[in-house]
């Protein structure tokens, strides 16, 4: 029985050689494989993830600072604003920005009739409708003072005091 058992054992132990050897330079295990594949899709979502949070805020960034670059012109009613060039009314008109609680809007002053118009939004196409505020009698001119909340829209009317709009 001796005998038997020792054949046995070694049997088992080359059996058990020849499984290791192939374990090793053989295929690796199905659970790794799955592993390694959700760990490489994992980290392909989180590139996927950065590539897009990075644009997102970059894009916020660039606008932000274009904004604030507003150019008047004093050539005529032309404004420069967010990386497009504006053109408001007719010869003669005058445009100013006033800002008010963070926004910035283009107001226009027609000299020729004294109305006083005022945009809401800037526009998105070639025309943009804006709106009649009020007539002011004999305006010649029309400024903004800077304020810490809204800038005030400054009148200037002929052989008068100048008509203040504070909001």
């Amino acid at each position: 029985m001796s005998i038997y058992k020792k054949r046995m054992n070694e049997s088992l132990k080359n059996q058990s050689d020849a499984n290791e050897i192939s374990a090793l330079v053989g295929e690796l295990p199905t659970w790794s494989t799955k592993k390694t594949a959700f760990q490489i899709g994992i980290l392909l979502l989180l590139i996927g993830l950065i590539i897009y949070f990075t644009t997102f805020v970059d894009n916020e960034k660039t606008e932000s600072s274009i904004e604030t670059s507003i150019v008047v012109s004093t050539d005529g009613p032309i404004i420069e604003h967010a990386g497009y060039r504006y053109q408001f009314g007719e010869p003669g008109d005058m445009v100013a920005v006033r800002e008010c609680n963070g926004t910035k809007l283009p107001w226009l002053l027609r000299v020729s009739t004294g109305e006083l118009f005022r945009f809401d939004s800037w526009a998105t196409t070639n025309i943009k409708e804006a709106s009649l505020i009020r007539n002011i009698k004999g305006a010649s001119g029309m400024s903004v003072t800077k304020d810490s909340i809204c800038d005030q829209l400054v009148i200037d009317i002929s052989g008068d005091d100048p008509l203040i709009l504070a909001n």
